[in-house]
């Protein structure tokens, strides 16, 4: 309602002046009534009617509201997070429950003597994570992260994530399987118990959001320098804003690691996922206890490894309590664990050598590589210890073996061969003296005996040395005959007769 103002008394100085009489519309605008014997002037404009307060600040807020969408993004106000309609929830582990099951699977004792995945920040882009639960407690989570997309404005907006909202409990059950501190007894632990989780929160569906919100919580964790990028969802259609993401993430030296779905063979594209299938992106597949396939889990020659996604036990939000999940998501969230204790313990290692590591050390399911689960289940242990692949390996020649056979580098001869002729005529040279030397004593002892080289001539009479005959004239005793010794035998192995020696001396003429 309008409000009035009532006519208050007469001016102080006396009455009123006359009304003017009516003038017509144009003419009152602009002129005012002309004075006999003076020409006409023009009036002064109109002055427009004072608005109440009121009325002034509701046009003013009226304005202000017109010009809001035309602010720059960067200075708009952060909106609210969307509050969660239903709160996931789990409970209390059995009072019996042994040792975590993935610890026996996947061999983590061994892998922890070498690696707890300590000075590694794994980003977990998802539906955020509830920091309070005490196996997430310590350095296990930081402050990440939120995106929320605004139809209306039709951009990202960026703001500082609850710290105890998750509404679906996805986020947190996965950074539990990757980061969770060891509990009394291991009754629940991560796979890098030692490694620092980066929340990045998705408010909405990933189905519903657009494809630049996601890229730009990519690009938020690649900012936030994280080792490890966990991607536990899939869309089938191939968005380039999401591709150029990962290619993004790649280029900075990040291990990335996706779920290959959970549709099976069903699914759009033939089961293809993405960011999953992207190249240089470990896809990750699902098996059961067992170490066979899970039949929900998608398939292909894009699949690189895969890990366990069978009733797993994680952690819920709500601060406390635990609960029962399945599928690829998990599975991957095991490989982004192995791949944190690997650039732990390898910080030198790029994201390609790390990748590579896991794909080589994985054990095969079936024998081989398959479609289903790709090089084979992922092995902690069997990655840290991996020998690794030489560069002909890394180049692809298709050799085969996990010891790298190294060819042996061409030594230079330390002497040409003009020298070694040299030193070998001088060795030749220093032999015949040195014999000469030595045979010299024995030649002087057998001139003194009278020996006489070569057989005894025909006719002489003389007997042959050894005979047992004494030379004539001598006196001497006769000399005992030698016994006959065995016979030679050649470097061939035939025997050589005794009769078939040569007589010592000269040569018979």
């Amino acid at each position: 309602m309008r409000r009035t103002t009532p006519a208050g008394p007469a001016h102080p100085a006396g009455p009123a002046r006359p009304a003017r009489p009516p003038q017509p519309p144009e003419r009152a605008r602009y002129f005012r009534p002309a004075r006999p014997g003076r020409p006409a002037r023009p009036a002064r404009p109109a002055r427009p009617a004072r608005l109440p307060r009121v009325a002034g600040a509701a046009a003013l807020a009226l304005l202000v509201g017109l010009a809001a969408p035309l602010t720059v993004p960067g200075l708009a106000r952060p909106a609210a997070a969307t509050p969660c309609r239903t709160q996931v929830t789990g409970g209390d582990l059995a009072e019996n429950a042994g040792p975590y099951r993935l610890i026996d699977q996947l061999g983590l004792r061994q892998a922890w003597d070498l690696s707890t995945g300590a000075g590694v920040l794994v980003g977990v882009v998802d539906s955020g994570v509830d920091a309070r639960h005490p196996d997430l407690g310590g350095e296990a989570v930081t402050r990440g992260s939120e995106f929320t997309a605004e139809a209306t404005a039709r951009q990202t907006r960026r703001t500082a994530p609850p710290p105890r909202q998750d509404c679906s409990g996805h986020g947190t059950a996965i950074a539990g399987l990757i980061a969770a501190r060891r509990s009394a007894g291991d009754r629940m632990t991560g796979v890098a118990p030692a490694a620092t989780v980066y929340p990045v929160r998705l408010d909405g569906s990933v189905e519903q959001l657009p494809p630049e919100t996601i890229a730009r919580a990519i690009d938020d964790a690649v900012d936030a320098h994280v080792g490890v990028l966990n991607l536990s969802f899939g869309r089938p259609a191939d968005d380039r804003a999401i591709r150029r993401a990962v290619e993004r993430a790649l280029a900075a030296d990040v291990v990335v690691v996706a779920a290959a779905g959970n549709e099976g063979d069903a699914g759009p594209g033939g089961g293809l996922m993405y960011p999953a299938a992207y190249e240089g992106v470990l896809a990750v597949g699902a098996v059961t206890d067992a170490g066979l396939p899970m039949d929900s889990s998608n398939t292909g020659e894009w699949i690189d490894l895969s890990a366990y996604g069978e009733d797993l036990t994680v952690a819920a939000p709500g601060g406390s309590g635990y609960r029962t999940v399945a599928g690829n998501s998990f599975a991957a969230a095991q490989v982004s664990g192995v791949a944190a204790l690997v650039r732990s313990r390898f910080p030198r290692l790029s994201a390609q050598e790390v990748a590579r590591r896991l794909t080589e050390s994985a054990s095969p399911v079936g024998g081989g590589r398959n479609d289903a689960t790709g090089a084979g289940i992922v092995d902690p242990f069997g990655a840290l210890t991996h020998l690794g692949a030489s560069p002909a390996q890394e180049a692809g020649d298709g050799t085969q073996g996990s010891v790298p056979v190294q060819a042996v580098p061409r030594e230079e001869p330390l002497v040409d061969a003009a020298t070694a002729r040299a030193l070998a005529a001088s060795g030749v040279l220093l032999l015949a003296c040195a014999l000469s030397l030595l045979g010299t004593p024995a030649i002087r002892r057998a001139a003194a005996r009278h020996w006489r080289a070569g057989p005894a001539e025909p006719g002489t009479g003389a007997a042959e040395p050894g005979t047992g005959a004494a030379e004539p004239g001598t006196g001497a005793a006769p000399v005992p005959a030698r016994p006959a010794g065995p016979a030679l035998r050649l470097l061939d192995g035939g025997d050589v007769p005794a009769s078939t020696t040569s007589p010592r001396g000269r040569k018979g003429s």
